[in-house]
């Protein structure tokens, strides 16, 4: 029984350690085009401070969503993020207000700084080039 504990309790560990374990809850977002991105959602202030940190892929598919309690300048870095990202900011009625594109990890001490000069309730994490790619741009609305 012993041999099978330690294995399990280290990968559990190194998981929380490393931060690779998904938001827990998942869900689908329609994009103008009518084509669907499986997105994870990032709703507590635990899941959003972690975001995508210490991943090493990300499908072109796929995203993570924060949603905010309140409107807010809801500014993001890079720290600890290994992959290059476009960041899409939403407002309260998901329409696109801010896009930083092509954001690569952070490579400087202290991380730049990027966000909207409007307040934004959603904000919307995919690959970098995705956000080109697909033709998004300012005004348009996202369904989640």
């Amino acid at each position: 029984m012993k041999k099978f504990l330690l294995p399990v309790f280290l990968v559990a560990t190194a998981a929380l350690t490393y931060g690779q374990e998904p938001a827990t809850q998942t869900a689908p977002l329609i994009l103008p085009d009518g084509k669907t991105l499986q997105v994870e959602i990032a709703r507590t202030p635990k899941e959003r401070a972690r975001g995508l940190m210490f991943r090493t892929s990300l499908p072109e598919d796929h995203g993570m969503l924060f949603i905010f309690e309140q409107p807010g300048k809801n500014a993001f870095w890079m720290k600890n993020t290994l992959i290059p990202l476009d960041i899409l900011w939403m407002d309260h009625r998901k329409r696109i207000i801010h896009i930083e594109y092509q954001v690569p990890p952070c490579t400087l001490d202290p991380c730049p700084v990027y966000g909207p000069s409007a307040d934004s309730h959603y904000v919307l994490e995919v690959k970098a080039g995705s956000a080109h790619k697909r033709g998004l741009r300012i005004g348009m609305p996202l369904r989640f």
